[in-house]
């Protein structure tokens, strides 16, 4: 796991990992300069929104805000010069601390940066990313004042191949450029940042990142939230899980500095950490266009029934499945024949109606074409888990399909909330509701 020191004296981002051997080799080249961010970019607005995501996601469950992030598009990672700096950091283990940024000097001062490049096929598509990160004992130089920031000497790591994953929504990448830091008895010690120059990389471990958008109505920049976990590489290793295991896990907050063009509504919390200060929203919807946006963060999933709503299936996971009994667990899609939730875990299970009409459910905009509506029921009285029930059918009455979700350790359908349906489902299915004041008078 990640802990963070945000003096420049000290060294920033380590891991801790199981004692591992490996042999090494130098793979970076070396570079004197990057070149600061302008103070443009990262002007007052900038860090009330940083201030504000901040102190949202200081006492949020983390993985579960990741899984309610949306996606970034391709365009917006490419954007520019494609530079992407670290400007807060979270972990799950909240002992080992947490930091941001809170001024343009502080951004400038930590040279690190992550640049995306590549033509975009499609909303997204793959890109090349290209990672710098300062030698240690030159930014210790540059602390005591024995260097200017410009005379730091910087790694240049090869570029690495950034691909999303539809299942997560996530735009994923590793990075196998991890230093050594100290040999411990129960684990060692890693590093992005090389101790000194002609350092060479741990061979036997990787650093592992998956990143989405983080939006809300009150975030016009652009930010990224992206979890990071560690894992072994090479024989004998097992293969990396993307999904770690609680208390595992890391979390940046990117920024290239830019203002957003859009906006997608989202909803991270439940109220409890409001805005530090009120901040321009995204221009309004076209006449006529109606807003969707994710129940927020604790919401109970049957009262969706007091609004409109709507299940977005993802294209890219569902085509294959859809016109089959599957069944959802673990943010996974399985057969009825190899799916294997865990003993009392949460899971759901999808059943079709008629094929012929099943592509409707797949259309961006799915409510134009489908009704749906939601049942939960309790247990006990012959029921042996709680569960709640969405169905779909045509406008006219034809059933298009049930996903019905168990809760075997939950008494009553009605405390389930949001982010715990969100927990099983992942990026295979969105729930979006329409507020009431969504629809803009056309008149």
């Amino acid at each position: 796991m990640w802990y963070p020191i945000k003096m420049l004296r000290k060294r920033l981002a380590l891991i801790f990992l199981p004692v591992l051997f490996a042999s090494t080799i130098l793979l970076a080249q070396q570079e004197r300069q990057i070149p600061p961010p302008d103070d443009g970019q990262f002007g007052t607005k900038f860090f009330t929104q940083l201030r504000s995501i901040f102190g949202t996601f200081r006492d949020s469950d983390l993985q579960r805000v990741f899984q309610l992030a949306e996606p970034i598009q391709c365009n917006e990672l490419v954007s520019g010069r494609g530079e992407w700096r670290p400007v807060a950091f979270f972990n799950d283990n909240r002992k080992l601390g947490d930091w941001f940024r809170d001024s343009i000097e502080e951004v400038r001062s930590d040279i690190s940066v992550y640049i995306f490049k590549g033509p975009c096929r499609g909303d997204h598509g793959p890109v090349q990313l290209t990672t710098k990160f300062p030698v240690q004992e030159s930014i210790d130089a540059f602390a005591d004042g024995k260097i200017p920031i410009d005379r730091v000497d910087v790694n240049v790591n090869a570029p690495v191949s950034v691909v999303f994953d539809p299942r997560s929504g996530a735009y994923t990448f590793d990075l196998p450029y991890l230093f050594l830091v100290s040999h411990q008895a129960t684990s060692d010690l890693f590093s992005l940042n090389p101790a000194h120059f002609g350092d060479r990389y741990a061979t036997n471990v990787t650093d592992m990142w998956d990143c989405k958008a983080v939006s809300s109505k009150d975030i016009t920049y652009r930010f990224m939230i992206c979890r990071t976990s560690t894992a072994g590489r090479g024989p004998g290793s097992r293969p990396p899980s993307r999904t770690p295991s609680d208390g595992s896990s890391a979390y940046f907050i990117l920024s290239d500095g830019s203002e957003a063009h859009s906006s997608v509504t989202l909803d991270f919390g439940d109220g409890d950490h409001p805005s530090a200060a009120a901040v321009p929203v995204a221009p309004p919807e076209p006449q006529g266009v109606i807003g969707w946006q994710a129940p927020t963060y604790k919401s109970q999933i049957v009262n969706v029934a007091m609004t409109e709503f709507r299940i977005r299936f993802s294209p890219e996971t569902w085509m294959d499945r859809i016109g089959s009994n599957q069944v959802v667990s673990n943010q996974r899609i399985a057969s009825l024949q190899t799916a294997k939730p865990a003993d009392g875990a949460d899971y759901c299970m999808w059943s079709p109606g008629d094929p012929s009409m099943l592509n409707r459910l797949l259309s961006d905009e799915p409510d134009m074409d489908v009704a749906f509506s939601v049942q939960g029921v309790n247990k006990g009285g012959g029921q042996p888990s709680s569960s709640i029930t969405f169905l779909m059918k045509t406008h006219t009455g034809t059933r298009l399909g049930t996903l019905q979700c168990y809760f075997p350790r939950t008494d009553t359908a009605d405390i389930v909330g949001y982010d715990r349906w969100s927990s099983i489902v992942g990026g295979t299915l969105k729930l979006e509701i329409r507020p009431p004041d969504s629809q803009i008078n056309k008149n």
